[in-house]
């Protein structure tokens, strides 16, 4: 399974607003105090105005960005260190892509490990 944001076939369909979606991972267990890795595939096509975002909650607080694209990603696996705040059980993962008659993200192999 994977997940493509396309704000160029939206915007096909005659909406008239801005396109903006966030693919929500499952909370993932994490140890408190600890590094984690953030590890998924992406392929981000720039266009104009559009934005990609990677935001990591802990245990439902508000969520920070840790990763943004605003230039052309082709096909690779990222990974992200993350550092897990002092009490935090889980954490997740928002994917948020915004704009409009643009390009595209692809996301897939989306996991979160501890050593």
């Amino acid at each position: 399974m994977f997940a493509v944001a396309d704000g160029d076939e939206w915007s096909d369909k005659s909406f008239s607003d801005a396109f903006d979606s966030t693919l929500v991972s499952p909370a993932y267990p994490v140890t408190s105090g600890r590094t984690a890795t953030l590890t998924y595939t992406t392929f981000y096509r720039q266009d104009g105005t559009q934005k990609g975002e990677v935001l990591v909650s802990y245990d439902g607080a508000a969520p920070v960005s840790v990763r943004a694209y605003t230039a052309d990603v082709p096909s690779r696996t990222e990974t992200v260190p993350l550092q897990v705040p002092s009490g935090a059980t889980t954490a997740r993962v928002r994917f948020r892509y915004t704009g409009g008659d643009n390009w595209y993200w692809v996301i897939d192999g989306v996991k979160i490990t501890q050593p």
